[in-house]
């Protein structure tokens, strides 16, 4: 076990002991579990943080995130985490479609960008839910 400490700018997120944590790091997804050697792990924009804890496993949208990784604790600070359970699945899908349509108009008067990452967003939170609902993504 390795504790996992989660931080946003409202606080403390989760303080736990956990079995393992898969971070969407840049480079691809990265399991960190006791042991492993310390690090500082920059992630992906908007991901999924799945948390391996005892007796279950947990999935978490997470945005704008980096890990401090020491051989018997992982903190991972983050702009937002989100409970994958506590996802509204209909408002997420509401989110993401809409941000396809501005991004597929390309209009000057329209902010791309900033649709692009609110894509990122509402994807991160789609598969959250649907992994925290046990169902095929």
């Amino acid at each position: 076990m390795i504790r996992l400490e989660i931080l946003t700018p409202e606080g403390s997120f989760l303080d736990e002991e956990v079995v393992s944590v898969l971070i969407p790091a840049k480079n691809g997804p990265m399991l960190l579990e006791k042991g492993i050697t310390p690090s500082i792990v920059s992630c992906h924009e908007a991901g999924v943080l799945k948390v391996n804890f005892a007796k279950e496993t947990k999935f978490y949208a997470v945005f704008h995130g980096v890990a401090h990784v020491k051989a018997d604790k992982i903190v991972f600070l983050a702009e937002l985490v989100e409970d994958g359970y506590e996802l509204d699945m209909a408002r997420a899908i509401a989110a993401r479609d809409r941000n396809l349509d501005i991004i597929a108009r390309k209009e000057d008067n329209l902010d791309v960008a900033y649709a692009e990452i609110s894509l990122a967003k509402a994807t991160a939170r789609i598969k959250a839910k649907t992994l925290s609902e046990g169902l095929k993504e």
